[in-house]
């Protein structure tokens, strides 16, 4: 039964599973992003981890809103054997518990774990409507060692319960619709992550840099490694910047090394986000390595600059967002990353086709107005009065 009362405030709960001061510190929020179209005039960020947040520098990301930070730890796998009900008990209740004071309007969780169970939860006792973001293909991700299937096994229950009670469920890439359906869900949108992208970042020209610029920006894991990249730019004469960080990042200064290009490579962590997208389009080609079924944050922005873009092909099958030209593929070896690579540096009108086919088939997916728009719809739509 709907406890909540008409009010004039309008309040949005955001459930996240992740420390946000790194993102917060890395200048990765775009403005305005936790409340697209200035729909909520409040939205309280819940975390289920511990974190050190700085309030007054989240305001930026709620728009007109203002932005108040929550934490209520979730309790860890191993204590709760598994992810099981009736020992996530409390930390459940004392959510509820605090849901109910607060009395929003709405809730986005983003994630189909613990915390879409806690949103599908608090449904069922509070009567808040939620609308659930998925960011991969948990039932194909992140699969390929013991732990990681063990703990697939685990939360598959959880995964199902909060896709299937969902009120809408947001898909960040096409794959990912497959995987919702599976999983129960009804109401599904294909919205892509937005991005703080403006015409004052498009690519201007299609000139060489002497010596060309090669940059690629991903977080720094098994799925996403960029060695392959590393050696094919051997006897190409450029510099390659790799900006990201993660737990193979001395592997790939290793590679460098080895490689005997550590000259040519720039090993960059962290770029506050404004920056990097003056780095982006300073650079001649975006190169990217990916062997799971999403698209980067990195492409998009790249995409909507007007970027050459040079990406691998799916090591199983093709991913459907990377169809229709406006994506350079290539086998994912050291020489399929060098042809391609030698193909653009030495046609600049090869740079230009694939540059504006990129920035196309942005504009028709990936513009950051469109986006905000089909959200606040979404929140507009399901939100209680």
């Amino acid at each position: 039964m709907n406890f909540l009362r008409i009010t004039l405030t309008k309040r949005l709960l955001v459930i996240l599973n992740y420390p946000i001061s790194d993102i917060l510190k890395k200048g990765e929020y775009p403005a305005g992003y936790y409340n697209p179209g200035d729909v909520f005039d409040e939205i309280h960020i819940l975390l289920t981890v511990r974190d050190t947040v700085d309030e007054e520098k989240m305001q930026f990301t709620g728009g007109r809103a203002r932005v108040f930070v929550h934490s209520i730890p979730a309790p860890s796998m191993k204590r709760s054997l598994g992810w099981q009900p009736f020992l996530l008990r409390k930390w459940v209740a004392d959510c509820i518990e605090f849901t109910r004071d607060l009395s929003p309007n709405l809730i986005r969780v983003h994630n189909s774990f613990i915390q879409g169970y806690l949103a599908s939860e608090i449904k069922r006792v509070l009567g808040i409507p939620y609308v659930l973001s998925l960011h991969g293909t948990f039932d194909r991700d992140e699969l390929s060692t013991p732990m990681q299937k063990l703990i697939h096994l685990f939360r598959m229950k959880l995964e199902r319960i909060s896709i299937r009670n969902s009120d809408a469920v947001i898909a960040v890439y096409q794959p990912i619709i497959r995987y919702a359906r599976e999983y129960g869900a009804t109401n599904i949108h294909l919205i892509y992550n937005p991005v703080a992208v403006s015409n004052t970042n498009t690519k201007t020209t299609y000139k060489l840099s002497n010596p060309p610029k090669i940059i690629t920006i991903n977080r720094q894991i098994k799925e996403k490694n960029p060695e392959n990249i590393i050696r094919a730019i051997k006897n190409i004469d450029c510099q390659y910047f790799i900006v990201g960080d993660g737990m193979i990042h001395e592997q790939l200064e290793n590679v460098a090394r080895e490689t005997g290009v550590e000259k040519k490579v720039s090993f960059i962590k962290a770029v506050p986000n404004a920056e990097l997208l003056k780095m982006l389009s300073d650079c001649d080609l975006l190169v990217s390595h990916c062997d799971g079924w999403g698209i980067s944050k990195s492409m998009i922005e790249g995409a909507l600059i007007g970027m050459p873009i040079i990406m691998n092909h799916h090591p199983v099958k093709p991913v459907p967002d990377f169809q229709g030209g406006w994506v350079e593929l290539c086998d994912n070896t050291p020489d399929g990353y060098e042809v391609a690579i030698r193909n653009l540096l030495e046609s600049e009108e090869r740079r230009i086709a694939l540059g504006n086919k990129a920035q196309k088939f942005a504009h028709e997916n990936f513009d950051p107005d469109e986006i905000i728009s089909r959200i606040s719809t979404i929140y507009r739509s399901l939100m209680l009065p």
